[in-house]
């Protein structure tokens, strides 16, 4: 399945919404934000809130849509270091579309945006380190595994150690082998 980002629209808060509800169960041991009460005055806050957070270079978040612009997660980039050219990654994938690559485009598509768009050098992946399988998506898009931070994320009440990834300008595909990425 081909996919690509784009920028959150208000018009997506039901789209995020539904995504989120259907994903609940995947998504709640990795993403503090999704909680058991998790609703639409939810999902309509952080909608409205991204295009001023991308204004103020707080964050940068996209959704993530199949060709005909159904919802397929979404991902940013946060923890922005602009001086340095760092910034953090994060994403989720719906859980009907787990499994098929669709998270895999995603870090490939963000990062090859970043690099180019916003003339980034380093993207870290933090994932807790009992995630394996979005360990295995960062590294199938190329990410390199560089560390194992102690107690680094805190998921509800408990601390977690996290694994460290990272994508460098330098080692991304598109740099390589002169591919470019679409996004919108």
């Amino acid at each position: 399945m081909r996919v690509r980002i784009r920028q959150y629209r208000t018009s997506d808060t039901d789209a995020v919404l539904e995504a989120v509800l259907e994903s609940k169960r995947e998504l709640t041991p990795w993403m503090s934000w999704c909680h058991a009460d998790y609703g639409r005055a939810d999902a309509e806050t952080w909608v409205n809130s991204r295009s001023e957070a991308w204004q103020q270079n707080q964050q940068w978040s996209f959704v993530i849509v199949d060709p005909h612009d159904k919802l397929l997660g979404t991902c940013g980039f946060h923890q922005l270091d602009l001086l340095n050219g760092n910034a953090e990654l994060g994403y989720w994938v719906r859980t009907r579309y787990a499994g098929q690559g669709v998270a895999t485009q995603t870090i490939r598509l963000a990062c090859d945006w970043a690099f180019r768009e916003q003339g980034l050098h380093r993207i870290e992946i933090l994932t807790a380190i009992e995630n394996r399988a979005s360990q295995r998506v960062a590294e199938k898009a190329g990410a390199v595994r560089e560390a194992i931070l102690r107690q680094r994320l805190r998921l509800g009440t408990q601390w977690h150690d996290a694994v460290l990834s990272t994508v460098l300008n330098d080692d991304h595909p598109s740099q390589r082998d002169g591919q470019r990425c679409t996004w919108t």
